[in-house]
């Protein structure tokens, strides 16, 4: 394509404005370069936006900082052990690319204005392994959403999600808040804290909001444009090099020049029926993402013979359907005393106290190759009494749970069985068993509450394990849950430097990726809190100064006076 049939040049087109798709766009706007953000959805933020925002950033400043002893070497170790080998998305050269910029991340994003806090209390998923530790998850403060000006209107998230001034640190309070000091002091601190904000004239963004509010923020005052409703139709190839995209904007075909490559950081492919069922063997999309999470970047991608991996896996957890149909991912609630996941013959599979992705793949490894086995969550009245259940607060449980059919309820767990289609005298043999392993604190069928993990979403107040209580006090409930995810897990492959490989192994120049977009570096597990969003901003910085360092730096723009609206 001729230069003069462009219609916009810039240094680095970003397809997708998730936290990784700000990051690379703000990599190349404090380089002196000019980068596009094009979002197909009429909201911004991804899925990214939906979620806890916390990244996993191994070695990270703020570690240094408290003195926590992590190292490069520690990290490295405890990937080797919790990934193993998974073939090339998560290749030694791309751990040691991760594990190296991690740390550089963080200081840079703080440098350029993001006030990090460390979820020091929280564990790695498995810190039982070699190299695991606590603490190496990093988020970002509260943010008031009024900075945003007219671009709060337009952030994705969970609809109707109330403004609350919370981080993931907090979360884990939130269930326990009328059963420990530490878990009411710690809610009682987030509703102060969100009134004060209130009060004083804020709109408080928590979690993954706060992320993406700060990351916007930051664009806008490096003047970085961001297309909404505009979706990439194309990635324009010349000899062998992407140079540009072609972009539909109200309506019409946008070409737009990218002179150092484009970065894809547009999600997965929870949202792709169609994709999904070709690889993956769920038939219907029980997902957490965001409505634009369709796949098309790598679709795109395959149509320059890019090669994929992980296709047939996802960033799995145990997620209930709500009683509108909505699925919900269940942390927890699964995890606290008096509850146990079961199969239709009533026997536990999983420990229910392990990380999401681990339950997740117990819950598809119940009938491997086919669709989803059938599997409820168990409970009793104290749990239902003890514990925030969803939204739902102790003991308050609304009606439609029941009308619906979210929610069984009976006084034996005879009836109960019958309710659900389960083996009564499996379940009762297998309540018996639980209750006998609760009172003598030791799970040893599935080791629950043997882990520094399992143990920060249990109850401090029961001992001597407080993932384990009976399941003795009527009446007694179950709840359908299905293997639902926070996105896929497999797409694009890419190399250290986030660099789009063909299916010969060869690089495509001028095209890089990351996050979801991507085959994940992680392989089939889930090594920490932010695991997603850790290795998606890393590898989004990574691949950012490497399009500027291998065309050239960019000469020092003057600031751009194209007003920037949503």
């Amino acid at each position: 394509m001729a230069a003069r049939t462009w219609d916009q040049e810039v240094d680095v087109v970003v397809v997708g404005s998730g936290a990784a798709g700000y990051v690379a766009a703000l990599v190349v706007a404090d380089r002196g370069g000019t980068a596009l953000i094009v979002e197909k959805e009429p909201k911004w933020g991804g899925t990214s936006a939906y979620s806890g925002g916390g990244l996993w950033m191994p070695n990270n400043p703020l570690m240094a900082r408290d003195g926590a002893g992590d190292s490069r070497d520690n990290a490295l170790r405890y990937l080797d052990a919790v990934i193993g080998d998974v073939g090339p998305a998560s290749s030694a050269a791309r751990r040691e690319a991760f594990v190296d910029a991690a740390p550089k991340v963080v200081q840079d994003l703080a440098d350029k204005g993001i006030p990090w806090i460390r979820a020091e209390l929280y564990p790695d998923y498995y810190p039982d392994k070699p190299g695991g530790m606590i603490g190496r998850g990093v988020e970002c403060a509260v943010f008031d959403g009024k900075r945003l000006g007219p671009w709060l209107a337009t952030l994705a998230g969970p609809p109707n999600a109330p403004p609350v001034a919370m981080t993931t640190r907090d979360v884990h309070y939130l269930p326990v808040a009328v059963r420990t000091w530490a878990g009411f002091v710690g809610t009682m601190r987030v509703f102060a804290r969100t009134l004060w904000w209130m009060l004083t004239g804020r709109r408080p963004l928590g979690i993954g909001a706060a992320l993406l509010g700060r990351l916007m923020r930051l664009a806008l005052d490096r003047n970085v444009p961001v297309w909404l409703s505009s979706p990439m139709r194309e990635l324009v190839e010349e000899d062998g090099r992407v140079v540009g995209v072609v972009v539909e904007r109200d309506g019409r075909p946008v070409r737009v020049r990218a002179r150092r490559g484009v970065m894809l950081t547009a999600g997965g492919f929870a949202r792709n029926v169609a994709m999904r069922r070709a690889h993956q063997p769920v038939g219907d999309t029980f997902t957490s993402v965001s409505p634009g999470d369709t796949g098309d970047a790598i679709l795109a991608g395959e149509k320059l013979s890019a090669a994929t991996a992980l296709m047939d896996d996802a960033w799995w957890g145990p997620s209930f359907l709500m009683p509108d149909g909505t699925p919900a991912f269940a942390v927890y609630e699964r995890s606290m005393p008096g509850c146990i996941l079961v199969d239709a013959n009533g026997l536990r599979f999983t420990n229910e106290s392990t990380s999401y992705i681990d339950a997740g793949h117990d819950m598809l490894d119940l009938n491997p190759g086919g669709e989803p086995a059938p599997t409820w969550l168990v409970l009793d009245a104290h749990h239902r009494r003890r514990y925030l259940f969803g939204q739902a607060p102790p003991g308050l449980t609304p009606k439609d749970w029941f009308t619906s059919g979210f929610l069984q309820r009976a006084d034996t767990l005879d009836d109960l069985a019958r309710q659900c289609g389960i083996d009564a005298k499996g379940l009762k043999a297998t309540v018996a068993a639980f209750n006998e392993a609760a009172a003598r604190g030791v799970d040893g069928a599935f080791h629950r509450g043997a882990t520094a993990y399992d143990r920060y979403y249990g109850d401090a107040s029961v001992r001597p394990n407080p993932n384990l209580g009976p399941i003795a006090h009527p009446p007694f409930y179950a709840a359908r849950m299905v293997p639902g995810d926070l996105g896929t897990k497999g797409g694009l492959l890419t190399d250290a430097h986030a660099r789009v490989l063909r299916t010969d192994g060869t690089v495509i120049e001028g095209l890089y990726a990351a996050g979801n977009t991507t085959a994940s570096v992680m392989g089939r597990t889930y090594p920490g809190p932010g695991s997603t969003l850790g290795p998606a901003v890393t590898f989004a910085w990574i691949g950012a100064h490497h399009a500027l360092d291998t065309h050239g730096a960019p000469k020092v723009a003057s600031p751009r006076t194209e007003e920037v609206v949503p």
